[in-house]
This record gives C-alpha cells, sequence and structure tokens, in this order.
C-alpha cells in the first residue's frame, strides 16, 4: 500500500470508444477526476493518462494486455474512485469486482470521495479495531 499520508486513489471509468474523439473525452473525464482527487489530497492513479492511445502503437497487444495490467494498477491502490458513465464500461465493472473482492473502498461518483486526511483517519481506526 502506498504512504499512510498520501494515499493513491485508481480512477476507473471508460476508455474504448467508437471514435478516436470519443476515447479522447474518455481519457479527459478521467484526468478531471483525478484533478478533483488531487485537490482533496489523494495521489490519482489514471490509467487512461498513463497509457492513452497507446492501444494504436502496440497492436500486438490486445484489450486483456490493458485490462490485465490497469488492473492491477488498481490493486495496489487504498482507494479508487469511479469516472460519471462508467456503468456501461465492462472494464469499471470487473475493476468495481476485484476491488469489493480485495475490500478496497470504492468511491461510486468524485462528489462523494473523501478527503485524503478523512480516509487516513477512517483507514486508522478501521486498522486499530483489526490489530
Amino acid at each position: 500500500r502506498s504512504n499512510p499520508m498520501t494515499p493513491l486513489i485508481y480512477v476507473a471509468g471508460r476508455y474504448r470508444a467508437a471514435t478516436r474523439e470519443a476515447v479522447a473525452a474518455n481519457i479527459e473525464a478521467a484526468r478531471q477526476v483525478g484533478i478533483e482527487a488531487a485537490r482533496l489530497g489523494w495521489y490519482p492513479v489514471i490509467p487512461h493518462c498513463n497509457t492513452a492511445h497507446m492501444e494504436l502503437e502496440t497492436l500486438e497487444h490486445g484489450d486483456q494486455f490493458w485490462l490485465a495490467g490497469t488492473l492491477e494498477l488498481m490493486t495496489r491502490c487504498d482507494a479508487v474512485v469511479l469516472v460519471p458513465v462508467w456503468v456501461t464500461s465492462e472494464g469499471t465493472q470487473a475493476e468495481i469486482s476485484e476491488a469489493d473482492r480485495l475490500r478496497i473502498p470504492v468511491y461510486r461518483s468524485p462528489d462523494l470521495m473523501p478527503g485524503a486526511s478523512e480516509f487516513n483517519t477512517w483507514r486508522n481506526a478501521y486498522e486499530a479495531r483489526r490489530a
């Protein structure tokens, strides 16, 4: 897990789309949620930005390569926040299922995301009860 002072939050949401313009819009929507997370004290992990458009230059990799890699990134984060309109994204739905299985908190909307200090307070209290 990350440094308890700066928790990592994974930004999950639709990437794939019918046009390059729509993919770019999905990347920008994720980036905006990441900016909001950073303003709340989180360190945002935004796979949309990390590998933006790489699938065009790495045709040897199919969707599964990218989906598996981003899922692994998510497992190393402290929480997940969803970009609006995530419901239609199969990849995001799989990420939510895995986060739930691993008991990683999922904030289903950016406006439900607490500040990082509030999250740390909650996490510390939770871990103290488990000890």
